[in-house]
């Protein structure tokens, strides 16, 4: 049926008459027509198809290949009909559901024909006998969608010539789909030289031991479909030939002893899923005695019982298949005799043990599957014996142990999977030993296959570097690392020889719960083919399990550079993190402070350290020489640290530096983003060495002054020629000047100081205090009211009481009745500092806001650190306002919980003169 849907979609829809005709290369042009009419669309009833059709003439005026016929009535004879097409005859005649029942005048005309086919025929009510006479090389007659009643044989038993030598060339007849109910004694008895029968998908329920009288030529017969309840004995004694039964979907309960046993020529056996029942029982022997039997088939049919005699004498069974029957168990004797098996399948039963002589008697076999069981174990020596066994699969099982000797005796086993079971081919005592431990595998050597994926494994075995399979399936294990050691006991052998191919092997790892640290880079270093290696490793989409900063990540995306492994406690200072990273061969530290010890790199294999400061030290003099990178990016310096030497990378990035750090730019590599940068022309002379020394900046493109500005784009000439026009001027008025200097300096003494030291100038004549010495408070503190306990029971009594500050809170020193802008503002311009509380309650109060930003603007006019951000929670910077989530990235701040916050704190705000 396959075949000729895909024939039919070659020509045109309904409603259509084409002839199509397709040419190859030293081919004889095959002609192939398709006479159609819509049967829902036409509204004409045609009687004759002959007289609708116009004459065509084909290309070839020969014998057609094909002749389909749709959807039509059956035409009156098909002489008429060939006569149209300008045909001579047709070889082989497809009806598609025709209107009619087919008669012997019908086929006039026809004289070559070989295979006649009607399909959906539902006004067909008999087998057309007489038709099938007047075809003499009909070989396949098939008849579908009918409404068939089988009448009993019509002729004696004592008659012995019958009407057969009608049908000398018909070998294949089948009735399918045509609600057959039974099949009466020698219901084909006419056709002796038969050798195909097929009674598929019928509704047959009774079949008797002369159903098939007279067919001694038959060799292929199929009554799948059917929901026939039994075979009785001697039911295929008048078909010897037999070679190929199929009983699928039937609704067979029982095969007793002599319904199938006898049949000296049978070779294949098809039992399938039942169709009116599910469960099956065999009598002693029931598929035995088959003497040329090579292929028996059972699948998806639940058996009551297996009889241990079952298969007895079925000497030339090569291979057997029970699949999804239910088994639980094999009877110790099952196999005896069946000394020619060489494939047999048990996959999607209920086995649950496996008795170790079991398989003993099977000395051909070759490939044994025993997939989706139950079985626990492989016991002792299970294959000993079988020399030639080469496949061997128990997948899906619930498989926990296998015995160290059961592979012994199988010499020529190739392949072997046993995915998804639970094995971890190790026992707690093994654990224990230091030495070197061999799987059950050992004995197979020459094992080239072996899947293992989806078990317990964690271990890799040293039989598995020997035997160097060319595919070895460790996926969806326990595994969590390949050490150094385990990834060159794979690759150390690799070599090619001239005498022979090299194998590239394959281990297949996806699906493993990786710990990508530092032990992983042997590894990542080969998946990256950083050096050929052998062999090929497989991770499929591999993610890591651990550490928590890699969790989830791809094994595939991993770099050399994310695999690092931390120091025990005992090595790491405690206000450190301490951790290895192969790929840089530093020991890198994270460190709150100075480190109180420095671990030594050599002691972890390294030459160099990375040290990362979240607070300026007062001296680098304890600085070690192998710290060659020091990251002290953000920590609030506003003075360019002094660093050693043997330092060769330094990070000052995101500080308050106003300068170029021009002493350490000889010697050392620089990151120096987001610091505000003076670049005017006060700063001409520095901004030509920042210039100069470009190359050794790092970060230079990220590089910018404060007004935001690049420093590489500033014009350094037009500041000489400016300041060369003002020195003549400045001579002129200078004595001017100096006199009107002299007697405004008394009179604004404050406000001069305050102007040079906003500028920066002479810093040693101008002290905080004297700038400030008349403001009222030390500091403002800006906070939501929600903060309010925080202030009035940490923050307040720890400054005011214990260390002589004095604050100003609003719920205490603002006057009542007083508008709250003012209020805000005289708070700001009357402290030296103003302390930000910055909470989630803190963004959504406009009031505090406003607090930040009136002291944000005093700061920025007066060009002093005037505003302190202490955060008191974790914050999504999404939320924040624009102003305040920009000062945030360019200047430092305190958080709640540092363990040097009162200290930071202390040190940032007003000191007063001893």
């Amino acid at each position: 049926m396959e075949e000729l849907n895909k024939l039919i979609k070659r020509f045109p829809k309904p409603s259509s008459i084409a002839a199509v005709v397709s040419e190859e290369s030293s081919v004889v042009p095959e002609v192939s027509t398709v006479v159609s009419e819509d049967p829902i669309q036409s509204s004409k009833k045609v009687s004759n198809i002959c007289d609708e059709l116009p004459f065509l003439q084909l290309p070839s005026n020969d014998t057609l290949d094909y002749l389909f016929l749709n959807y039509c009535p059956i035409p009156e004879t098909f002489s008429c009909l060939l006569a149209k097409l300008r045909a001579a005859d047709a070889k082989k005649v497809y009806f598609i559901a025709p209107r009619g029942e087919l008669r012997v005048n019908n086929l006039e005309g026809l004289k070559k024909t070989t295979e006649l086919q009607l399909f959906k025929a539902a006004e067909q009510s008999s087998v057309p006998y007489d038709v099938l006479r007047v075809l003499p090389s009909l070989e396949l007659f098939r008849l579908t969608g009918a409404n068939l009643h089988l009448p009993a044989d019509e002729l004696s038993e004592s008659d012995e010539t019958g009407d057969s030598i009608a049908y000398p060339s018909l070998k294949r007849f089948e009735l399918e789909s045509s609600q057959i109910k039974e099949v009466p004694r020698g219901a084909f008895r006419r056709l002796k030289e038969l050798t195909e029968l097929s009674l598929e998908d019928n509704q047959i329920r009774n079949i008797n031991n002369e159903s098939f009288i007279g067919m001694e030529s038959l060799e292929f017969l199929s009554l799948s479909q059917n929901p026939f309840k039994v075979l009785p004995p001697g039911v295929f004694a008048h078909t010897p030939r037999l070679k190929v039964l199929t009983l699928d979907a039937t609704g067979l309960e029982e095969i007793p002893n002599g319904a199938i046993t006898g049949l000296q020529m049978l070779k294949e056996i098809n039992i399938g899923t039942g169709y009116t029942s599910d469960m099956l029982s065999f009598g002693s022997r029931a598929l035995g005695d088959l003497p040329s039997l090579k292929e028996l088939n059972i699948k998806e049919i639940i058996i009551k019982r297996v009889p241990s005699d079952l298969l007895q004498g079925d000497t030339k069974l090569q291979e057997l298949l029970i699949i999804g029957a239910g088994l639980e168990e094999l009877p110790k004797q099952f196999f005896n005799g069946l000394v020619n098996l060489k494939i047999l399948n048990l996959d999607k039963n209920n086995i649950t043990a496996l008795d170790s002589d079991i398989f003993r008697p099977l000395k051909a076999l070759q490939q044994l599957y025993l997939n989706g069981n139950r079985i626990e174990m492989l016991p002792s020596r299970l294959f000993e014996g079988l020399t030639n066994l080469f496949r061997f699969s128990a997948n899906e099982n619930h498989m926990k142990v296998i015995a160290p000797d059961t592979f012994w005796g199988t010499d020529l086993l190739y392949e072997v999977s046993l995915t998804d079971n639970e094995l971890t081919l190790t026992t707690d005592e093994d654990e224990d030993m230091k030495s070197r431990l061999t799987s059950p595998f050992a004995p197979l050597k020459f094992l080239d296959t072996l899947r293992l994926g989806g078990n317990h494994l964690q271990r890799v075995f040293a039989d598995w570097f020997e035997m160097k399979p060319s595919l070895l399936d460790l996926s969806r294990n326990r595994y969590t690392k390949l050490t150094k050691e385990v990834i060159f006991n794979f690759t150390a052998d690799t070599k090619l020889y001239t005498s022979e191919p090299l194998t590239i092997s394959v281990i297949r790892l996806d699906e493993n719960p990786f710990r990508c640290d530092c032990e992983l880079f042997t590894f990542i270093q080969i998946l990256n083919k950083r050096f050929n290696s052998q062999p090929i490793f497989e991770i499929g989409n591999s993610k890591c399990a651990s550490p928590p900063s890699l969790e989830g990540y791809s094994i595939k995306s991993l770099t050399l550079e994310q695999l690092f492994c931390p120091l025990k406690d005992a090595d790491c200072s405690s206000n450190c993190v301490c951790y290895s990273r192969p790929a840089t061969k530093y020991l890198d530290l994270d460190c709150s402070a100075e480190p109180m010890k420095y671990p030594e790199p050599s002691e972890f294999g390294l030459k160099e350290m990375r040290l990362t400061l979240h607070s300026p030290p007062e001296t680098f003099a304890k600085l070690p020489d192998y710290v060659v990178f020091l990251n002290l990016s953000g920590i609030g310096l506003t003075e360019i640290p002094e660093v050693p030497e043997t330092v060769k990378d330094l990070d000052l990035s995101n500080n308050s530096l106003t300068r170029p750090p021009m002493e350490l730019l000889k010697n050392i590599r620089l990151r120096l983003s987001s610091n505000p940068f003076l670049c005017d022309c006060s700063h001409v002379e520095e901004v030509i060495f920042f210039q100069s020394n470009k190359d050794r900046i790092l970060d230079s493109d990220k590089v910018t002054c404060l007004d935001g500005e690049s420093p590489w784009k500033s014009d350094t000439k037009t500041c000489y020629v400016r300041q060369m026009a003002l020195l003549g001027g400045t001579s002129a008025v200078l004595c001017i000047i100096v006199i009107v200097a002299t007697a405004l300096a008394y009179k604004y003494s404050l406000e001069i100081r305050v102007f040079l030291f906003s500028r920066g100038w002479f810093l040693k004549l101008v002290q905080e205090e004297d700038l400030d010495q008349n403001m009222q408070y030390d500091a403002f503190v800006s906070f939501s009211q929600n903060d309010a306990r925080f202030v009035a029971d940490v923050l307040v009594p720890k400054l005011e009481e214990e260390n002589n500050l004095q604050l100003c809170v609003h719920y205490r020193d603002w006057l009542i009745g007083d508008m709250i802008p003012a209020q805000i503002a005289r708070s700001v311009e009357q402290s030296r500092r103003t302390i930000v509380i910055l909470s989630k309650s803190f963004l959504e109060s406009s009031w505090a806001l406003l607090e930040f930003r009136a002291a944000h603007l005093r700061s920025q006019r007066e060009r002093r650190a005037r505003v302190l951000v202490v955060v008191l929670e974790d914050m999504c910077e999404d939320d924040m306002d624009a102003e305040l989530r920009a000062y945030l990235s360019t200047n430092t701040y305190l958080r709640w919980g540092d363990p040097w916050f009162w200290k930071k704190l202390l040190y940032a705000l007003p000191h007063r003169r001893s």
